[in-house]
């Protein structure tokens, strides 16, 4: 074989291996493990179930919440107890998988002990403050704003400790008071989770984090019916989703919120499909949900079976029966595919690992 055409096979050859390197660099720059920062898990008995699920979805360590009974099973009492009892269930959690999960506390703005409890929870080895104070629900019960006189030693302890605080607000209801308290204290580390439960407005979301540089929010958006909705308005604009994921990449984490409790069904394999659908949404262009999908399914079931007792009858109650069916088959379409954003590995590796070690060692 001429000389020159060795030469030229040898280029081919070694051009060849550039690209296989360089793919692979590319590839390994999106980190292996995730950080889940918003779980919350009713007992031990669970845990087990959370970290096989975790293990399969590369879910390396979750920041486990704080929950009262109220939270955990949804009784409409108008009250905020056991709260203590579920941060003891978590520290067991923490003990048994001392690699996978840490701990937060919690407070009531009503405990005139509050400060001492705080900090004994942390000297316990909680790692953050979860507040819920902030959540409409909670508000109501607490009846004091955000910015009330018993919350500004919580605050100040936090501040002066760089604690992480993750604060469940309501920011269309409650962001003055929000901003007050950020105001208050500059140097206060704290993510607003759900994207502040402000998706469908996501400018609200985007002028506070332009103007505290300590704010952060997750991807988590909580029950089901959020979740599938949450989607869908992701599904329905990539692009603006895309953007404030790409201009934000250093103040969004990721978060799954499943909730797992004593009396929910999930097994192994549904959480796995929620922590993959909250994957899929961040890394593919097109992508299935099986629980979306399942929730509009069981949605359009109901819907058709009051609209089906109804053909018989006249009047406007049939009508509105109507435009609900057609309103739910409608968004039970567009979940058969949905579009995700396809997030760049650089920009994966902020939102599944680097913010969230950067938010716990209050930064």
């Amino acid at each position: 074989m001429p000389r020159h055409k060795c030469k030229t096979i040898y280029t081919g050859v070694l051009f060849l291996l550039l690209i296989i390197f360089l793919a692979s660099s590319l590839k390994s720059s999106r980190p292996k493990y995730i950080y889940d920062v918003n779980e919350h898990i009713q007992s031990v008995t669970q845990a087990d179930l959370l970290v096989a699920a975790n293990n399969s979805e590369d879910i390396r360590k979750t920041i486990l919440l704080p929950s009262s009974i109220e939270t955990l099973t949804l009784n409409g009492n108008k009250s905020f107890t056991g709260y203590k009892e579920n941060t003891d269930e978590l520290f067991k959690i923490v003990d048994k998988y001392p690699d996978h999960f840490v701990a937060f506390c919690t407070v009531s703005p009503l405990d005139a002990e509050a400060l001492p409890y705080l900090k004994s929870c942390i000297k316990k080895g909680g790692k953050g403050l979860m507040l819920y104070n902030g959540h409409t629900y909670y508000h109501d019960i607490f009846d004091q704003p955000l910015n009330s006189p018993s919350m500004a030693p919580i605050y100040a302890y936090a501040e002066k400790n760089r604690l992480p605080v993750t604060y469940h607000v309501n920011i269309t209801n409650y962001g003055q008071e929000l901003e007050e308290v950020l105001q208050t204290y500059p140097n206060l580390i704290v993510s607003v989770p759900h994207y502040m439960i402000s998706s469908a407005q996501l400018s609200k979301v985007t002028q506070l984090l332009d103007k505290y540089p300590n704010l952060y929010t997750d991807t988590s958006f909580g029950a089901l019916e959020y979740m599938a909705a949450g989607f869908r308005r992701i599904s329905q604009d990539p692009g603006g989703f895309a953007k404030f994921f790409n201009d934000y990449q250093d103040r969004i984490m990721f978060g799954i919120d499943a909730v797992l409790t004593e009396s929910t069904s999930q097994d192994q394999t549904a959480i796995e499909e929620i922590i993959g659908c909250y994957k899929d949404v961040l890394q593919s262009r097109r992508f299935t949900c099986g629980g979306v999908s399942s929730f509009y399914e069981q949605e359009l079931l109901d819907a058709k079976n009051l609209h089906a007792s109804c053909t018989s009858q006249a009047g406007a109650d049939c009508e509105a029966l109507k435009k609900k069916y057609a309103l739910i088959q409608q968004k039970f379409d567009e979940v058969t595919g949905l579009n995700g954003l396809g997030l760049s590995d650089a920009v994966l590796s902020k939102v599944y690992w680097e913010n969230a070690v950067r938010f716990l060692e209050g930064k």
